[in-house]
């Protein structure tokens, strides 16, 4: 049967897609392309389907893929040089180098990344050209699980811990983590024109590299069939549907970890509990780093105590609390959540407690929908003060434990038929009436709520007096406004309140200001004004657009006109008028094409911006990327799928940017899930 079904298909599929048959030992998978260019990769088993995914991920992504693997040897310095250098220390220094890794999958799930990896070594031998470090292969089952980690150990609140140790914002900064954002929502056919379900899956992440999504579907005579997101490097889909069911996962901000500063004396840290106080040793490692372009190695110490990893900053030492898989890896989880069938197989999962770092939405072909949150959190003891940093390092307070999913907040099925989340506390995910409410204190549980969030929250009441359309929510999830009430207006209040007569030199670009009605159009031409303000904001106070809203850290006034100072010669030097288009300075593209944009930083289209001096033009680096709105109706599942450039990432590909266009004018591809390789 295999034989008739390879050898038939090509000539019925010429003229929509293109079809390859692989060979390698017992496997014998089957990787076609949609008209689109979005790999579908079918097999008999599991495994086979694993090991037709690690080759046309090897091709498409390649090269993400490999710093994916050299990153998990400790590697990516020697090709990156100072950009993957921290990653290099952060390996040794969470110690994911020496995690036992293969005891967190089941022989299947190993099985699976074994599999994976010989796709990627297949490819890769036979394109050496490609390889980025000829000794990077073979690479292994374990180079896969250990990658996945790092970038998860970054996730999980080390990303913006590390950058605000020597900072006064510390204080506050312990519920934060480095992750862009997302938008999710489950919609009930409750709520529906015509008794639809519907899952949007919209997560923020950058563009391009190791971190952006690659789409692909899987189909295997096992069951395991799955259209989403895979970040290259990934042998398990993170995001997307199968047949049954479908979530999103956008980024949770609990406080994850504990900071404990130290004492400490020569070699010796100081240590107290209730009742005494000691000094222990420091635990030492040496760690070699190759930096590229240096002709020798960097040997650094890295120190471990009994509250974690430590480090010294500015002359002050800080031990940081780790986070380890300890059930399930990650990745295993995934596997299992990706041929789950229904609710409660998809709980039986989320319930072993794996998936560190996200709150889930979910939505199924039956119409239920639900929020869940599915990140670590350490079960602290309420009896006690928290702070970040702990000013003693005190034993009493080391989490001994994590808080199980039962005690989390989750929402199934609410009456008001949906849910939501935009990165905002998890119990504000629903309507009022139907928000989860813990049973038991849970410090460190996320409690800020922002834009995005804010801004979902008005325009839920603004559709409530009527069924919700497929246009209705896809003008939703395109909304380029900032909340009317919210973080917003209150953080850069003294931005817009600016006294023009006091300031007569700025007196048209702050009238101009006060004109913006807070909407990101492409066609506005005061939205360029604000964004150039807000971009010289971030670099004269050092911190994020989104941190600041996060925080509730306005600018100073006299911050406020000398960024909009420098926005005004900007303009004027650039554009010659303080009111060019938004679109003609928010510029998308790679290829040789590039189209102008609406949206903005934390608006529900969002856009993540780098200003490009030279060009004078900001350019989209992440935010709305690979977009799905799910669609159940009369057993039927439909897909509307955008994405940024196209579904091959390498230049010499005709879909490398077929998609710019289409996801400038917001047009949605529809497609369904296939179980043979025929054009959706």
């Amino acid at each position: 049967m295999r034989k008739a079904f390879v050898l038939l298909l090509p000539a019925l599929l010429s003229a929509q897609g293109s079809l390859v048959p692989l060979s390698h030992g017992p496997w014998h998978p089957v990787i076609w392309r949609d008209s689109a260019g979005v790999p579908h990769v079918y097999g008999e088993t599991d495994v086979e389907v694993a090991y037709g995914l690690g080759w046309v991920q090897a091709a498409d992504v390649g090269r993400w893929l490999q710093e994916s693997l050299l990153a998990a040897r400790g590697w990516l310095s020697r090709v990156l040089g100072k950009e993957g250098l921290l990653w290099d220390f952060l390996r040794v220094w969470t110690g994911t180098d020496t995690i036992p890794v293969r005891p967190l999958f089941t022989e299947q799930g190993w099985q699976i990344l074994e599999a994976f990896a010989q796709g990627v070594n297949a490819y890769f031998h036979q394109h050496p050209a490609e390889q980025l470090q000829k000794d990077l292969f073979p690479t292994t089952a374990e180079d896969i699980a250990r990658g996945s980690l790092l970038i998860l150990q970054a996730m999980t609140g080390l990303g913006n811990l590390l950058p605000f140790l020597d900072k006064p914002e510390l204080t506050e900064i312990g519920a934060l983590s480095e992750g862009y954002g997302s938008n999710a929502w489950a919609i009930a056919p409750s709520r529906t024109y015509d008794g639809s379900t519907y899952l949007l899956i919209n997560s923020h992440q950058p563009l391009e590299g190791r971190l952006a999504w690659y789409e692909a579907e899987i189909c295997s005579r096992e069951g395991w069939h799955f259209r989403g997101g895979f970040f290259p490097g990934s042998p398990v889909p993170h995001l997307g549907a199968n047949p049954a069911l479908g979530w999103a996962h956008t980024m949770a901000y609990p406080q994850y970890r504990d900071v404990f500063r130290l004492t400490v004396r020569g070699r010796r840290y100081l240590v107290k509990d209730s009742t005494a106080t000691w000094w222990e040793p420091f635990r030492t490692r040496k760690v070699t780093l190759h930096l590229r372009g240096l002709p020798f190695p960097i040997r650094r110490r890295v120190y471990a105590t009994r509250f974690g990893p430590a480090l010294r900053r500015k002359g002050a030492w800080f031990a940081i609390t780790p986070w380890q898989p300890d059930t399930l890896h990650p990745l295993q989880a995934w596997y299992l959540l990706s041929k789950a069938r229904n609710l409660h197989a998809f709980l039986q999962v989320l319930k072993i407690g794996a998936l560190p770092a996200f709150y889930t939405v979910y939505a199924d072909e039956e119409g239920h929908i639900g929020f869940f949150c599915t990140h670590y959190l350490p079960r602290r003891d309420t009896t006690l003060t928290w702070s970040v940093p702990l000013p003693q390092p005190d034993v009493r307070y080391l989490a001994r434990e994590r808080v199980p999913f039962a005690e989390l907040p989750h929402v199934i099925d609410p009456p008001c038929g949906y849910v939501y989340n935009a990165n905002q506390s998890p119990l504000s995910v629903t309507c009022p009436e139907a928000n989860p409410r813990p049973a038991h204190p849970l410090p460190g549980l996320q409690r800020f709520t922002y834009n995005r969030a804010e801004r979902l929250k008005e325009l839920w009441t603004h559709y409530a007096d009527r069924p919700l359309t497929m246009h209705d929510l896809i003008s939703i999830k395109h909304d380029r406004c900032y909340a009317q009430e919210g973080s917003y207006r209150r953080v850069f209040e003294p931005l817009f309140t600016l006294n023009a007569e006091r300031y007569p030199h700025l007196s048209e670009p702050i009238r101009a200001l006060q004109r913006w009605q807070g909407c990101a159009q492409p066609e506005d031409t005061l939205t360029a004004l604000v964004m150039l303000t807000h971009h010289h904001l971030e670099k004269l106070t050092g911190l994020r657009f989104a941190a600041m809203m996060i925080l509730g850290l306005q600018p100073t006034e006299s911050e406020c006109v000398k960024a909009l100072g420098q926005a005004v010669r900007t303009l004027k030097r650039a554009y010659g008028t303080l009111y060019p288009r938004w679109e003609m300075v928010l510029r998308h593209g790679r290829g040789g094409i590039e189209v102008g944009l609406g949206g903005a930083p934390e608006v529900l289209e969002a856009r993540h911006l780098s200003w490009n001096a030279k060009r004078h033009r900001f350019l989209v680096k992440g935010g709305d990327g690979l977009t799905y709105f799910i669609r159940w109706h009369q057993d039927r599942q439909t897909l509307y799928v955008l994405q940024p450039y196209g579904a091959v990432h390498r230049p010499d590909s005709p879909h490398y940017t077929s998609f710019i266009h289409d996801f400038a004018r917001r047009a949605y591809r529809e497609t369904h899930l296939t179980t043979a390789p025929i054009a959706p």
